[in-house]
């Protein structure tokens, strides 16, 4: 089973997601990211604050993956509307969570204000990401109702 962290190609928070899954769980359990829309550049500063967290990005330098996610997957869409309606990927995954959380790099803010958006976004994902994967190890995924209802649980959660 794979995690899809799915958002625009613009977007720093699958990336973000991706790599912070990646590099916290074990070898047999593995994030990708999708993008829904045309890949763009990945953000430096996002690249920065991975770096400066000790995560490098699986894929460095490669664009999101835009194939359909297999049946086994489990979609988690990462943006601050509901996603529902409008991902791509929802209408043939049976196991998809939204996990709302804001851009941080889609307001213009001072460059030090827009850092502290950024890390507190890694910090969101990151405390979710930490919660997840006990449930993955645990082999929840065989009761995908049970797993339905964690993601979503999971994905309400603030530190």
């Amino acid at each position: 089973m794979d995690v899809l962290f799915v958002g625009k190609g613009s977007d720093c928070r699958p990336l973000l997601a991706e790599a912070i899954f990646n590099h916290l769980a074990p070898e047999h359990l593995r994030a990708r990211r999708l993008a829904c829309d045309r890949e763009e550049a990945w953000a430096p500063a996002a690249l920065a604050l991975l770096a400066a967290q000790g995560i490098r990005p699986v894929r460095a330098g490669t664009p999101a993956i835009c194939a359909e996610p297999s049946a086994g997957d489990v979609v988690i869409t990462i943006c601050s509307a509901d996603a529902d309606g409008r991902c791509p990927h929802r209408a043939t995954m049976p196991l998809h969570a939204h996990w709302a959380v804001h851009d941080p790099l889609r307001r213009h803010f001072f460059a030090h204000r827009e850092d502290r958006e950024l890390l507190d976004v890694y910090h969101i994902l990151r405390a979710r990401i930490e919660r997840l994967l006990p449930v993955l190890l645990a082999g929840v995924e065989g009761d995908r109702v049970h797993l339905g209802r964690e993601l979503e649980r999971i994905g309400r959660f603030l530190p």
